[in-house]
């Protein structure tokens, strides 16, 4: 389905807190998420290394860190959820839009400072130059709010599960993200590519951007629009350019395809 190519957790690769290395492994890409950085359920794999008061899974299972079959978040009243003391499991906030099973535990502050240029970036919105990220607003959607509840760094990444569940299916794990693959510390995406923006209105705007139906990533019918979210598929979001289960992409770092000679970059921006 095209909505769980972007999903699930982060977008980049993960490490732990402070004293953690980075992941120095390799795995091809588009082999599936076995062995990637976001292969999280070994101890010390993938520069992980969770202490002995913070275990791995003793099964090493891999999909638990995000995913589990039963009584996971709920959605809430706003989203069709069945509201509170209706059914097992937590309940998200308004803003977690999709919940494909989800089990990793979320962020408490979903309000972000979005994508900034400074004061000396053209003004006008109807300058070619202006960014129409900035001029149409951006918010993140219920997509990379899962991403970010891993990123964003104020939630372990080893703190999964509720008390609806079997004891074996939840931690309580206090091993935060690495540094270097924080994004969105303190809730400032300022200074990181714009995401929760409709592709649409923005291209409609600036002639630098291609039409998504037009720009494409491994091949003719792999357009970006496949890799858009929300109604209509219109929103670009953190799934739009990173395979987080490592499937159907030909890039590493999880990227739909390498970015050699910025040919990533160039797939939507015509420079």
């Amino acid at each position: 389905m095209r909505i769980t190519k972007g999903l699930l957790v982060v977008a980049l690769g993960l490490v732990l807190a402070s004293a953690a290395t980075a992941y120095t492994g390799s795995y091809t890409p588009g082999a599936g998420i076995t062995g990637t950085v976001h292969d999280l359920g070994i101890n010390g794999a993938n520069g992980m290394s969770y202490g002995t008061t913070n275990t791995a899974d003793t099964l090493q299972r891999i999909c638990v860190f995000c995913h589990a079959p039963h009584n996971t978040y709920k959605l809430s009243p706003a989203n069709g959820g069945p509201g509170a003391g209706i059914g097992a499991g937590p309940q998200a906030g308004d803003d977690f839009t999709y919940l494909p099973l989800w089990n990793h535990t979320l962020q408490s502050n979903t309000v972000y400072t979005m994508y900034q240029n400074g004061p000396g970036a053209p003004q006008n919105p109807t300058s070619p130059n202006a960014s129409q990220a900035i001029a149409n607003g951006m918010t993140p959607g219920g997509t990379s709010l899962l991403c970010l509840s891993c990123h964003d760094g104020s939630v372990a990444v080893n703190s999964y599960g509720n008390s609806a569940q079997l004891a074996r299916s939840i931690s309580a794990g206090s091993a935060t993200i690495g540094p270097a693959y924080v994004i969105g510390k303190d809730q400032y995406l300022g200074n990181h590519h714009p995401i929760g923006f409709d592709y649409d209105l923005v291209q409609a705007v600036d002639t630098g951007i291609k039409s998504a139906d037009v720009a494409y990533f491994n091949g003719a019918t792999d357009y970006v629009r496949n890799h858009l979210y929300g109604p209509g598929n219109t929103v670009m979001e953190c799934g739009t350019c990173h395979s987080v289960h490592n499937k159907g992409n030909t890039g590493d770092t999880l990227l739909w395809i390498m970015d050699t000679r910025s040919a990533l970059c160039l797939t939507c921006h015509d420079k």
